[in-house]
C-alpha cells in the first residue's frame, strides 16, 4: 500500500520523492506501508515533525499497490487531517449516539438569590478507552472527520430526551446548534418533530448559536426569525469573542446573550475586560436581550456581575456539569464591602486612540496590498493626503478591485471627532450607531490625523464614567450602573424606612421587533423625562436607570402621596406617547409582532417595595421582591401598579384622564403670530424665556418656502444651525397637513439630526385679516419639554389639532 501527502507551495525537507510534472515549489512524500498500523506510525511522525500551518494544507492519496483507475484515485484524496483522524478514531465513522453523553450545567438567577433558572447542556464525548472528551474537543474531531453536523443533530435529540426525562415542565434548557445546522433546509422541521416526541412546549427550548465558523450575520438572522416563529427562542453563544460580534447582535434578535467566560473571568480587575463588558452589557439593553455570565468562579466576578445588573449566570462556583441535572447549587456568596466593585474611573478619550495603519494617498496599489499582507490582523487603513484623512481602505476592496488608482479603492470617511467632543456628545454618537460599527477617525484641530478610536471599546466607558453626580447613563442621563446599586445598598443599609419603586415598560422588546430600536429608545427617553418631571427636586428621591427600559426610585422617607403620583407617570405617558405609535395600532389600541401576537400599546408596570413585608436586606432582596410584584402586574392587560401589602394591592389609573400639552404648547405658538417678525435672527430671543420648550421656530409661505432664517432659542446656539431661509419645506410634512387641512400640525416622535435628541414638530396657520392663510409658523419642541408641558395643570383647550396620522383631533 501506498501512501502520497503532497503540500503545494511548500518545500519540504524530508528525503521527498518529487513526482514527474511537478513544479519546484510542490513536495510530495511518499511511503509504503505493510499495513494499517504502519500506516498510522508514520502519519503520527508526520504529526509530530511539521507544523500545523503545513499540515493544514497537506493533502494524502492512500492507495494499494497495482495500478488503479481515476475514480479510485479522486476517492481515496482528502485533507490530511481529515485522514490521520479517521485512521487514529475509527470508532468516530460508526453510530455516535453510542460514545455521547450530555451533561446538565444550572443557569442560576441573581435576583431570585440564586435559583435555578434553566440549565444548558453540554456535549461529552466518550472514546473507547473510557475517556471523557468536552465539547470544544469532541467536536474538533468531529470537524476533522466531516461528522460535525451528525455530531450536533445527535447532541440535541440527547438534549431533549435528558429535558423531557428530568427538567421540569417550565425551566428552560439551553441547546447548543452549529450556525450551520440551523441554516440546513429540515432542521427546524426536526427539532419541531423532536418537541412533539418529548412532549416539551417551545417556549422551553432556547436555541444556543454557537461559534464555529464566520456566517452571514443577515442569512443567520433570516433562519433566527423562522425558529422564532415557531415559539422557540434564541441565545448568541460567547459574545465577545470568536464571529459573535455587533454585526451578529444587531440583526440577530436574539432572547438571551451568553457572554464568553474569557471576559468575565477576573473582569473586575482587567480594564480591557471591564470596558468590554460593560459595553456588551448597555448594547443588550438597548435591544431587549437577557445577558447570561458565563464561567463564573470567583467570589469576585459574582459579586461584579452583580453590581453591573446582570440576571442570570452559570459557571463551577454554583455547580459543574453533571450527568444528572441536579436541583441545588452554591448559594450567592455574602456581601461585604471588601467585595464591593470599584467604580470606572472618569472617561478619557485619548486612552482609546490607536495610530492605526495608514497609507499616504500616492502609494502604488501593489505596495498597499503588501501592507495588508503583512499586518493579516487588520481589516481597514485611514488613507492621509498630506497628513489629513481623506479615506478608509478596506481589506476586502484592495485585493477584489483592478484600479491602479487607489483612490478608487477607497470608502468615504466614518465619522471624525477631536480630542476636544464632549463627552455626552460623543455618547450620543455611539448610542446612533446602527449595524457594523466602523472605526471612528480623530483629527486635531487643524484636521491633521491622530489616530482611530473602536467605538465598542469606549462605549461602556463613556456610559459608566465617573462624574460629580456619579455614572449617567447618555441616553437618559440618570444615575446608573456601579453608582445606582451602591446608592440603593447604602440606603437601604442606614434607613429602614427605604421605600423602592420600580417602573419598567411593558412588552417593550415586542415594541423594539415592530417599530426599530430608534423609537425604542425615544420611548425610553420619554418615560424617563416624565419620571425626572414629576419626581424633579423632592428631597429624598433619587431616579436611577437601571437599564434598558427599566427604571427605580429610592425614596429615604414614606410618601402618602406616592400611588397619585405614580398614577400621573402613567396618565402623562399614555398620553405622549401616542406619537410613538402608528395610527392604526392606536385607533386598535394593540399592536401585532411578527409572529403573529398582539400587544397593548403604551403600557407601564409600577412596582411600590415598601417594607411592609419584612426589612429590605439589600438590593438584590429588593429586586427579588420587585420581581414578584411586577409579574403580578403583567399578568394583567395595561398599566397598573402593584404596592406590596398582603395581599399585594393593585392600583389601576384613572380612565382616561386628560392632558392639554398639546393645546398649550400650539396656544405658546399661536401667541407668537402677535408679535414682529423679521429677518432679524433675535428678534424672538425674549420669546424663548417665556416658552422655553420651544428649540427654534421658522416661518413658511404659502408656497412652502423658509421665509427667514431659523430663529433659535439662544439655549441651543451652536447646536441648530441659523440658516434656512429660502429652503424649500415643500415636502415636509408639517407644512402639507397644515396647507390642506387649515388646522394645527403635531407630527411623531422623531430623532433631531440637529441636536441629536428626540423631538417633534408643531404647526400652525397664520390668517390674514381677510381670512386667508399668508404662512404657517413651525417649532420644534424636544422630548424633555413634552413631559413638562403634560405636567403642567390643565388649562381649558380651545384647538384642534391635526397630528401625524392625518386624523383631525378635537382637544376640546
Amino acid at each position: 500500500m501506498l501512501l502520497y501527502i503532497k503540500t503545494p507551495n511548500r518545500s519540504l525537507q524530508h528525503g521527498d520523492v518529487r513526482e514527474p510534472g511537478l513544479t519546484s515549489q510542490d513536495a510530495v512524500l511518499r511511503y509504503s506501508c505493510k499495513d494499517n498500523q504502519a500506516l498510522l506510525m508514520t502519519l503520527t511522525q508526520l504529526a509530530q515533525e511539521f507544523p500545523e500551518s503545513v499540515l493544514d494544507d497537506s493533502y494524502v492519496w492512500y492507495l494499494p499497490k497495482g495500478e488503479v483507475d481515476i475514480t479510485t484515485w479522486m476517492a481515496n484524496i482528502m485533507p490530511f487531517n481529515t485522514f490521520y483522524a479517521r485512521m487514529r478514531h475509527p470508532w468516530l465513522l460508526d453510530d455516535l449516539s453510542k460514545h455521547v453523553q450530555m451533561h446538565f450545567q444550572p443557569i442560576v438567577d441573581f435576583t431570585q438569590n440564586g435559583k435555578i433558572f434553566g440549565y444548558e447542556a453540554l456535549c461529552r464525548l466518550q472514546d473507547p478507552n473510557g475517556n471523557i472528551l468536552t465539547g470544544e474537543e469532541a467536536f474538533r474531531l468531529a470537524r476533522q472527520v466531516s461528522r460535525e453536523v451528525e455530531l450536533d443533530m445527535v447532541c440535541q435529540n440527547l438534549a431533549l430526551a435528558g429535558k423531557a426525562n428530568a427538567i421540569a415542565h417550565g425551566t428552560p434548557l439551553f441547546i447548543n446548534v452549529l450556525p450551520q445546522t440551523i441554516m440546513r433546509d429540515d432542521w427546524l422541521d426536526l427539532m419541531l418533530d423532536a418537541l412533539d416526541r418529548h412532549g416539551i412546549e417551545q417556549r422551553d427550548v432556547v436555541v444556543e448559536i454557537i461559534e464555529s465558523e464566520e456566517v452571514s450575520p443577515e442569512l443567520l438572522a433570516k433562519h433566527c426569525d423562522a425558529i422564532r416563529m415557531q415559539g422557540l427562542r434564541i441565545a448568541l453563544d460567547d459574545m465577545g469573542s470568536g464571529f459573535n460580534g455587533l454585526s451578529t447582535l444587531a440583526v440577530v434578535r436574539a432572547d438571551f446573550i451568553k457572554i464568553d467566560r474569557t471576559i468575565v473571568h477576573e473582569a473586575q480587575g482587567s480594564r480591557v475586560r471591564t470596558v468590554l463588558l460593560e459595553a456588551i452589557i448597555s448594547m443588550a439593553q438597548r435591544l431587549g436581550c437577557t445577558i447570561v455570565a458565563e464561567g463564573l468562579e470567583r467570589v469576585e466576578d459574582i459579586t461584579y456581575c452583580q453590581d453591573l445588573g446582570l440576571v442570570y449566570a452559570q459557571g463551577y462556583y454554583f455547580a459543574k456539569p453533571a450527568l444528572n441535572p441536579t436541583e441545588t447549587v452554591t448559594a450567592l456568596p455574602i456581601r461585604d464591602e471588601s467585595h464591593r466593585s470599584p467604580i470606572p474611573d472618569e472617561f478619557r478619550i485619548s486612552e482609546f486612540v490607536s495610530r492605526g495603519i495608514t497609507i499616504e494617498v500616492n502609494t502604488p496599489i501593489d505596495q498597499a496590498r503588501q501592507i495588508f499582507i503583512d499586518n493579516p490582523d487588520i481589516a481597514c487603513a485611514v488613507v492621509l493626503d498630506n497628513l489629513r484623512p481623506i479615506g478608509l481602505l478596506k481589506r476586502g476592496k484592495v485585493f477584489t478591485h483592478r484600479s491602479d488608482a487607489l483612490g478608487n479603492y477607497c470608502d468615504a470617511l466614518p465619522r471624525m471627532i477631536t480630542s476636544r467632543m464632549p463627552s455626552s456628545q460623543l455618547a450620543r454618537g455611539l448610542y446612533l450607531e446602527r449595524g457594523e460599527i466602523e472605526p471612528w477617525v480623530m483629527v486635531s484641530d487643524d484636521g491633521v490625523y491622530v489616530g482611530i478610536i473602536h467605538p465598542l471599546e469606549i462605549m461602556s466607558q463613556i456610559i459608566n464614567r465617573k462624574t460629580s453626580s456619579g455614572n449617567m447613563h447618555p441616553l437618559s442621563q440618570l444615575t446608573t450602573g456601579p453608582t445606582l446599586r451602591q446608592s440603593l445598598d447604602v440606603s437601604l443599609r442606614n434607613n429602614p424606612t427605604t421605600h423602592l419603586v420600580y417602573i419598567d415598560l411593558d412588552h417593550f422588546k415586542a415594541y423594539n421587533d415592530r417599530y426599530g430600536f430608534i423609537r425604542g429608545d425615544a420611548m425610553i427617553r420619554l418615560l424617563s423625562e416624565i419620571v425626572r418631571q414629576e419626581f424633579h427636586n423632592q428631597t429624598g428621591t433619587l431616579v436611577g436607570h437601571i437599564g434598558g427600559d427599566d427604571f427605580v426610585l429610592i425614596l429615604d422617607h414614606e410618601d402618602h402621596n406616592l400611588v397619585n403620583v405614580l398614577l400621573n407617570v402613567i396618565n402623562h405617558f399614555q398620553a405622549l406617547a401616542v406619537h410613538l405609535y402608528d395610527s392604526s395600532d392606536l385607533e386598535r389600541r394593540f399592536f401585532t409582532t411578527e409572529d403573529g401576537k398582539d400587544h397593548p400599546v403604551a403600557s407601564v408596570s409600577i412596582a411600590v417595595v415598601n417594607g411592609s413585608q419584612g426589612a429590605i436586606s439589600n438590593s438584590v432582596a429588593a429586586a427579588e421582591r420587585a420581581a414578584s410584584l411586577k409579574k403580578i402586574g403583567k399578568s394583567n392587560i395595561g398599566s397598573i401598579v402593584v404596592v406590596e401589602s398582603n395581599p399585594p394591592r393593585l392600583v389601576l389609573p384613572r380612565s382616561e384622564e386628560y392632558s392639554d400639552w398639546q393645546s398649550r404648547a400650539l396656544n405658546a405658538l399661536k401667541m407668537l403670530q402677535t408679535l414682529p417678525r423679521s429677518q432679524d435672527a433675535h428678534c424672538l430671543d425674549g420669546c424663548f424665556a417665556d416658552y422655553p420648550f420651544f428649540e427654534v421656530v421658522f416661518e413658511l409661505n404659502v408656497d412652502g418656502s423658509q421665509r427667514h432664517a431659523n430663529w433659535i432659542n439662544p439655549n441651543m446656539y451652536g447646536k441648530i444651525k441659523a440658516g434656512g431661509a429660502g429652503a424649500d419645506r415643500s415636502l415636509q410634512a408639517y407644512y402639507n397637513a397644515v396647507k390642506d387641512s387649515m388646522n394645527p400640525y403635531i407630527s411623531s416622535i422623531y430623532l433631531s439630526t440637529a441636536t441629536e435628541d428626540f423631538c417633534l414638530t408643531v404647526s400652525t396657520p397664520v390668517f390674514d385679516t381677510d381670512g386667508m392663510m399668508s404662512s404657517i409658523l413651525v417649532a420644534d419642541i424636544n422630548i424633555a419639554a413634552m413631559a413638562m408641558l403634560s405636567s403642567l395643570p390643565n388649562e381649558v383647550p380651545q384647538i384642534k389639532v391635526k397630528s401625524a396620522d392625518a386624523r383631525v383631533l378635537s382637544v376640546a
